[in-house]
């Protein structure tokens, strides 16, 4: 077991009473601020509501001069909902005074826990609910739990003025909760200000299958010959925290837990020769967009943007040791907003650990010996829980400059109840089918699954370029060995157009930013690429309204020119949206990105077609992809100098 020093423990502390940089989590103290000047300033009212307060980030040319011990100014974002109101509020937070404060006609708050679970008595004593209900021989209301859920975009008339939702419900007798109970063909259309059932939609009846899909009482029954493993680092980890920065194998990079994206890497920089070099301003996840693929009633308005959505009702989940992370990690708490406006505690928010992931960083064999150097990592890692899904989020950083990014993909799928108890015959399928059977009478249904991350790359400095390495074919017309070879042509993209790219396997390229103000000894710019791992994109036509939103799943990557605004893939407010905000929308302008401040924006995706392996639980599914320098080091190869063993001491 590594022993952990307190002092570690207290060096991560996100939830300290004042920020020591101007990156800092918001803390305790500064959310009462803000809460204390929303009401002095009379801003507040019995019916108002919180849906979120969030660090409005400093500007950056202001955190880049940033020197410790310097002030620094602070403040917050802060979006309210009072009926069917929304208002947003920027707050001075140390000159405790509101900056500004204005409604939003037409924009719709992130949906809040009272609005998800708290129409369920509001639904129940509908009567043509009780109807439906009754109609399909439920007369116990007491086992019906019913929610409602936002929509990502507008798909009916009413959501141009009203706060509306779409409600279901479930029968929960004899299981621990509602994932495979849903009631088919009742939907539900809820002003959820006003808690009114406006339209009760019901098509069809389809009994709820009554099969096990219990996960949390699963017995524990080893397999045979299975015996422990363990992993210890007695010496303790060899990662530093201090004053919130973190320093591992010549890396150094801060991290802050946010409400709305998890958590956020900044101003990570490599130590090259004794010179820290920046690499990214900033990194993190955008947006998530979850379409599903049934046309049917209950299913066609099933289109999530999930952390725009949602994250009022809370991001992340809490981290279980020895399940997510080693029970010896560092772990990192964090604040969220009650919808009182009172901050609210949120442990094991983040861990860091590092591990031996049993592979070479470089090995070679030559004349029968074998030559070469272990490798490590440092994993951050969170999880956030969006309704049934689980997403495990990882910042995986080696000891030679490379970040892998990765997603797994866990939980429980989305299921219909079936008339037909499995699947017809093979030779029977000819159709278009819209899920797969994943149990009797239940089938998994058709979706895709789309990550935005927000890589704001400072290589050596705020302005870079954007560069492809495209692979091209050359004929050879005169080589008596070959006939053909391919070649490589470097070209940079002059305006976001230009670099808003597909993978293409019979085009290939890579994609890196460069800094042309800096180059190596061997006159190539420094640069880090991005590397594609396997992935997706959205096969919806683009004018499909939930695709409007969601329209950054049209294509893998895309570059725009800094905008402290533009931080949300499918904008800042996505429930109701006609898809006004976002990557496709702010790329429309085709803004110049050569040798200025720029952002990338990788989309990692997947198509699920669901399995039976898939219920009652989902096996965690991994994509990734990877970040790593190119003629970046200006002192050679970084594996040159890694050590012969990982029980090897400085």
């Amino acid at each position: 077991m590594r022993l952990l020093p307190l002092l570690l423990i207290i060096g991560v502390e996100v939830c300290a009473q004042s920020p020591t940089h101007p990156l800092d989590s918001l803390t305790k103290t500064e959310y009462w601020t803000v809460y204390d000047t929303l009401q002095q300033a009379s801003r507040i009212t019995p019916d108002t509501l919180f849906a979120s307060i969030l660090l409005h980030p400093p500007a950056k040319a202001s955190v880049l001069s940033y020197h410790s011990g310097q002030p620094f100014a602070r403040e917050a974002d802060v979006v309210l909902l009072r009926g069917e109101k929304t208002f947003a509020a920027r707050v001075d937070i140390a000159g405790k005074k509101v900056v500004s404060f204005e409604e939003l006609p037409g924009v719709q708050a992130p949906i809040l826990g009272s609005e998800l679970f708290g129409e369920d008595e509001a639904i129940k004593s509908d009567p043509r609910v009780v109807e439906a209900l009754k109609k399909r021989g439920i007369t116990d209301l007491g086992t019906i739990s019913c929610i409602v859920l936002p929509g990502a975009y507008q798909s009916i008339p009413e959501q141009a003025t009203q706060r509306m939702g779409f409600g279901s419900c479930a029968e929960r007798h004899g299981v621990y909760h509602s994932w495979g109970r849903t009631i088919e063909g009742l939907t539900l259309q809820v002003n959820m200000a006003t808690r009114k059932v406006l339209k009760v939609v019901d098509t069809e009846m389809v009994p709820v299958p009554t099969g096990n899909i219990d996960y949390e009482g699963i017995p524990e029954n080893p397999r045979p010959h299975t015996t422990p493993i363990s992993i210890s680092q007695p010496a303790g980890p060899s990662y530093k925290i201090e004053n919130g920065e973190i320093s591992w194998q010549n890396w150094l990079f801060r991290v802050r837990i946010d409400a709305r994206l998890g958590t956020i890497l900044n101003l990570v920089r490599f130590v090259d020769h004794g010179q820290p070099r920046s690499i990214l301003y900033e990194a993190s996840v955008s947006e998530l967009f979850v379409p599903y693929m049934d046309p049917s009633n209950g299913w066609n308005n099933r289109v999530f943007v999930d952390a725009g959505e949602f994250f009022a009702t809370g991001f992340l989940a809490p981290l279980r040791p020895g399940l997510d992370c080693p029970a010896d990690a560092t772990w990192f708490d964090g604040l969220t907003v009650n919808e009182n406006g009172s901050p609210k505690f949120n442990s094991n928010q983040a861990c860091l650990f590092e591990r031996d992931p049993e592979s070479a960083a470089w090995r070679h064999t030559e004349d029968g010996e074998t030559y070469g150097r272990p490798t490590r990592e440092l994993v951050l890692r969170s999880a956030a829980t969006i309704g049934n899904y689980d997403y495990i989020m990882d910042w995986r950083f080696d000891p030679v400059g490379g970040i892998e990014v990765a997603v797994g993909a866990t939980g429980v799928i989305e299921t219909k109840h079936m008339l037909a108890e499995k699947a017809p015959d093979h030779e029977d399928r000819g159709g278009p089918e819209y899920g797969q059977f994943v149990g009797p009478h239940t089938m998994g249904v058709n979706h895709d699954h789309f990550f935005s991350f927000r890589l704001d790359f400072d290589v050596d400095g705020p302005n870079n370029s954007f560069m492809t390495h495209r692979m091209v074919l050359q004929h050879l017309a005169n080589d008596p060995m070959r006939k053909s070879i391919w070649v490589a042509q470097p070209s940079v993209a002059a305006n976001e157009k230009d670099a808003i790219l597909d993978i293409q396997l019979d085009k290939p390229s890579m994609w890196m930013f460069m800094n042309p103000s800096v180059k190596g000894a061997l006159n190539y710019p420094s640069a880090y690429e991005v590397m594609p791992g396997a992935t997706a994109k959205s096969l919806l036509s683009p004018d499909d309204p939930p695709q409007k939103v969601g329209a950054f799943s049209e294509h893998q990557f895309w570059v725009t020119p800094y905008n402290e605004n533009e931080r949300y893939a499918a904008g800042t407010y996505p429930i109701s949206s006609k898809g006004t905000d976002g990557l496709g929308a702010w790329t429309q302008a085709n803004r110049p990105i050569v040798n200025t401040d720029i952002v990338g924006w990788y989309t990692l995706g997947f198509h699920h077609i669901t399995r039976a392996e898939d219920w009652p639980i989902m096996p965690t599914m991994w994509h990734s992809f990877y970040i790593r320098p190119v003629h970046f080091f200006q002192g050679g190869n970084p594996v040159l100098d890694l050590p012969k063993s990982l029980s090897a001491r400085p």
